[in-house]
């Protein structure tokens, strides 16, 4: 008779779900905290990673900015100063003639001195420019800075390949030739 009963009690009893143990449970949720960290390293090491590219990006943008602006502020200053070389290579042949015209004979004095006056003032203008006249006579001829358009004998004392004359003079603007100087050398 206790079989019976025992399946009485078996059938009466409501089944109910099996709770799981205090053991399992507190496992289950330290795998969640787990993988949860797992997944937020994760997330930021992705992040930390493309700040790292967004970074170098931005450098790199940075740097070909300044590349930029340094090269157009090269440009525009060679535009300026070819500008210039043009306009004084113009200008020169003129300060050429005024200096003709100072060395010549006048019986008019005050006419001269006007003309030695607008010479004085040119070359005043000149400088400001940054021309300036280039030393020859007795150099050593240079074909950078000088045109050999003859020669002459060699004299006591002067080497070969040495000026012996200036025919038209040379001008430069700082370091850059405007205009060769027509020269004569010895032999």
């Amino acid at each position: 008779m206790s079989e019976e009963k025992d399946k009485e009690l078996k059938e009466e009893t409501p089944v109910t779900e099996e709770v799981p143990a205090p053991e399992t449970e507190e496992k289950s949720k330290d795998c969640s905290k787990k993988e949860k960290k797992k997944k937020a390293e994760e997330k930021i090491e992705k992040l930390e990673q493309e700040k790292a590219e967004l970074s170098d990006r931005l450098l790199r943008k940075v740097a070909e900015f300044d590349n930029y602006r340094k090269r157009t502020e090269k440009e525009k200053l060679e535009s300026v100063s070819l500008g210039k070389a043009s306009a004084l290579e113009g200008i020169l042949p003129v300060f050429d003639s005024l200096g003709l015209a100072m060395s010549a004979e006048c019986s008019d004095e005050k006419y001269k001195k006007g003309v030695e006056l607008t010479h004085q003032m040119f070359r005043s203008a000149l400088e400001k420019l940054g021309v300036t006249q280039m030393d020859c006579l007795g150099k050593p001829f240079d074909p950078v800075f000088h045109n050999a358009v003859m020669t002459e004998p060699a004299q006591e004392g002067v080497e070969s390949g040495t000026v012996t004359k200036v025919l038209q003079n040379g001008y430069m603007q700082g370091d850059k030739v405007l205009r060769c100087a027509m020269v004569a050398v010895s032999e």
